[in-house]
């Protein structure tokens, strides 16, 4: 069977090497913009630019925990944003996504969303992340996401959720103090360890909402319905806008969903992906995708090496 290939790129959590955008921030002007826009929100919050970190080497003191944060969460789009547009134009791909910055990717690229738009629900959401940590934390659960779902829905029908999928059996969940203690509580009567989880941020779901909001509404103001490239969106975000056209797609970005599991299955069995790669340092979504994937998909790690986001553009355009 010919490949139909789905790129997995790392979540906001796992920062970029330093330089990742080297080439492309001097040889694509629209990468260019796109970090010039994100450097000007990041000023107006008293952030330092996120530029310096994504196409210059490693210097200087090690940023604050606030910071490497922010700057995570914006590299988390602008670097597939920055990958996608300096494919060749013959092979663009389709865009899988789940939520989160991986949504914001797909609003820019689709005009659902401007860059400045984008990167401004990233930091409102952040904002308001901040807030809401006041009254929450995570809690990582050595059990499948499935088994965690379970439960949280034994303890709190609305004050919990699966913020993350760590590892095939590691789950992180987040929601309000008194929410999670009883989640710890229970998880603990059942034999499944647990452990608190010192984040700054622990809610994610207001990163996500601004931007699905926004573009929701963008949508329906349209009086010319727009050329968008083939889409899949993960189950949050399906109410926004959704297209089969995916299944003539031979590649695609994919940034990780909170339902990575569901996902990988729903991308096989509905649209034909039968091959995975991961684009990161290290692999940390590849051994979750091979644990849930049909027997005989192919699953790539991350290729060796890759310093410059320019280094995978050969890689991927060879890919079709």
């Amino acid at each position: 069977m010919p490949l139909r290939t789905a790129l997995a790129f790392p979540p906001f959590s796992n920062p970029y090497p330093p330089g990742i955008l080297r080439t492309l921030a001097h040889t694509n002007a629209s990468v260019a913009a796109a970090l010039a826009i994100a450097d000007r929100k990041l000023a107006e919050l008293g952030h330092p630019p996120v530029t310096r970190r994504l196409t210059g080497e490693a210097s200087g003191p090690a940023p604050g925990p606030d910071t490497e944060y922010v700057h995570n969460l914006v590299a988390a789009t602008l670097v597939p944003y920055s990958v996608y547009a300096s494919l060749e134009l013959r092979i663009r791909p389709a865009i899988l996504l789940g939520h989160g910055a991986g949504f914001n990717v797909g609003s820019v690229i689709t005009d659902l969303m401007s860059m400045a738009e984008t990167i401004d629900v990233l930091l409102g959401g952040y904002l308001e992340a901040e807030r809401i940590s006041l009254r929450g934390g995570m809690l990582a659960l050595a059990a499948d996401q499935r088994t965690a779902r379970a439960l949280c829905r034994q303890v709190s029908e609305d004050g919990l959720h699966v913020g993350m999928i760590n590892t095939p059996n590691q789950t992180v969940v987040c929601g309000r103090f008194d929410d999670l203690d009883l989640l710890e509580g229970h998880a603990e009567r059942r034999g499944i360890p647990c452990r608190r989880l010192a984040a700054i941020l622990p809610i994610h779901t207001p990163l996500f909402r601004p931007a699905a909001v926004r573009a929701v509404l963008r949508q329906e103001e349209r009086t010319v319905r727009p050329v968008l490239p083939p889409l899949y969106f993960t189950t949050e975000c399906r109410p926004v806008i959704e297209t089969d056209t995916v299944r003539n797609a031979s590649l695609a970005i994919w940034t990780k969903p909170a339902n990575l599991i569901e996902s990988v299955a729903d991308l096989q069995e509905n649209f034909g992906i039968n091959h995975f790669i991961e684009v990161n340092t290290t692999p940390t979504l590849a051994p979750m995708i091979i644990q849930n994937a049909h027997p005989g998909t192919r699953v790539d790690g991350p290729p060796l090496g890759i310093t410059d986001a320019a280094d995978v553009l050969p890689f991927l355009n060879a890919a079709c």
